[in-house]
């Protein structure tokens, strides 16, 4: 009769909540507390003694379920399973904040968007108003992240992608993660990194080219000296900790191709650099020697020769082997922060040598609260040509991220010369040998 009457409980539970309230919840639900279940037992031990006293029947056999004996069962069952999933969300919500506070700590996203209007007095014989971004400062989007290892070890990485906020093409040449994309080791002597990486003259000098802070129009006349950032692609990178102020670094790159499909040529590019930071000044040089590179005189500084060379003005490169030595520095006085820097590019091919000096000097100044004022002069020399160049800008702080920016840069050189400002990739040639820009525009960060 025990048998009996346990195989009637089983069955009229299993009856009674049906596929509604399952009795199975799965291997993560709790089980019901010992109050449901002897509620419930309670509630089917009367159906059974009802029955058996009604109808002296076969205990196995039961009469049918009542919907009232139905609905007080499922009830006692949803009541217990909701209690439980409430207690159990905190631990829930723990549980998921840890692993994002985790993926945080390892892996950060950032970005930079730029985006204004830029007045050019002379585009190819005819002035221009018009919206450009990623003018002062690239648009683009990254994430970096490290992770501690054995031995004091911490591997890092950084992929960056650039891109046209205007229509959302990429910026690179099509390339994905064209502005940086390496990865490495670091430890207290430094970081070892191998990928698509700048060379140390923006490692060490971008800062110091005053001229392009203000606008990116008044960078190093050709961009020749690479101030500005260009990147070396298969390179391996050594950057040393700072040592009481001082860093060094030394970085190789080869077109030599890392798997099958890759692109390749014979272009060897090496790069050394040094700084030292003392607090209210700073000094600072680098070196890159390129062979086999490929550089646009013509629409890069508005040459129509060079290296005996006739320039048309049509997109054909010449390929030299080049190396440039650049130094500068800053000194902070009172407020106005005074920036100095000079560079020496020389290119050697087809039997011929020529050589480019830029000399660069300014400073920027607190005009109000949250208000800096900028200002710059550039001189340089190509064989017998020369370019000069002055430099005003405004920036004014929204937050700690974010600015507004205004800017106005006026470029005169030598006769015959089709003047072009900055690293000569912003702006179309100049109809003569000048050439101003103005621009107003936002940066925001994050």
């Amino acid at each position: 009769m025990q048998r009996n009457r346990h195989s009637i409980v089983t069955l009229i539970c299993a009856w009674a909540i049906g596929a509604q309230v399952p009795l199975s919840f799965g291997a993560e639900a709790p089980p019901l507390s010992p109050e449901a279940e002897a509620r419930i037992r309670a509630i089917v031990e009367q159906v059974v003694r009802d029955t058996l006293a009604a109808q002296q029947r076969v205990a196995s056999t039961p009469a049918p379920v009542s919907n009232d004996t139905k609905e007080a069962i499922r009830g006692i069952v949803k009541e217990e399973v909701s209690q439980a999933k409430v207690a159990s969300a905190p631990a829930q919500t723990d549980h998921t904040a840890a692993i994002i506070n985790e993926v945080a700590e390892k892996v950060k996203l950032y970005g930079v968007l730029d985006y204004g209007i830029t007045h050019v007095s002379n585009e190819s014989g005819h002035s221009s108003n018009a919206e450009r971004d990623g003018v002062n400062w690239g648009n683009r989007l990254g994430l970096t992240g490290s992770q501690d290892l054995d031995w004091g070890l911490k591997a890092i990485f950084t992929i960056e992608h650039g891109f046209n906020l205007s229509d959302g093409t990429t910026s690179q040449y099509g390339t994905t993660w064209g502005r940086q994309a390496y990865a490495g080791l670091e430890n207290k002597w430094g970081t070892l990194t191998f990928g698509r990486q700048y060379d140390f003259v923006y490692d060490y000098m971008n800062q110091l080219n005053i001229g392009g802070y203000a606008t990116t129009y008044a960078g190093h006349h050709g961009d020749f000296d690479r101030i500005s950032g260009w990147r070396v692609d298969r390179s391996i990178k050594f950057q040393s900790a700072s040592l009481d102020g001082f860093k060094f670094g030394i970085m190789y790159g080869s077109d030599k191709p890392s798997y099958a499909g890759q692109s390749t040529g014979d272009q060897k590019t090496l790069s050394l650099g040094a700084s030292y930071f003392a607090g209210p000044w700073s000094l600072a040089a680098a070196y890159v020697r390129i062979d086999n590179n490929s550089i646009y005189p013509d629409l890069q500084i508005g040459v129509s020769s060079l290296l005996d060379q006739t320039l048309n003005f049509d997109g054909s490169a010449l390929i030299v082997d080049q190396e440039t030595a650049i130094i500068g520095g800053h000194y902070q006085l009172g407020k106005l922060t005074m920036v100095a820097n000079t560079s020496r590019t020389t290119f050697k091919g087809y039997g011929e040598k020529a050589t480019q000096n830029v000399y660069e000097i300014g400073g920027y100044y607190p005009l109000a609260d949250k208000l800096t004022g900028i200002l710059a002069y550039q001189h340089s020399t190509l064989e017998d040509d020369d370019w000069n160049q002055v430099t005003v800008g405004l920036k004014r702080d929204l937050s700690e991220k974010t600015w507004l920016y205004a800017s106005y840069s006026l470029m005169k050189a030598s006769e015959g010369i089709k003047a072009n400002q900055g690293a000569g990739w912003y702006l179309d040639n100049s109809s003569d040998n000048r050439q101003d820009t103005a621009r107003i525009g936002m940066v925001y960060t994050f």
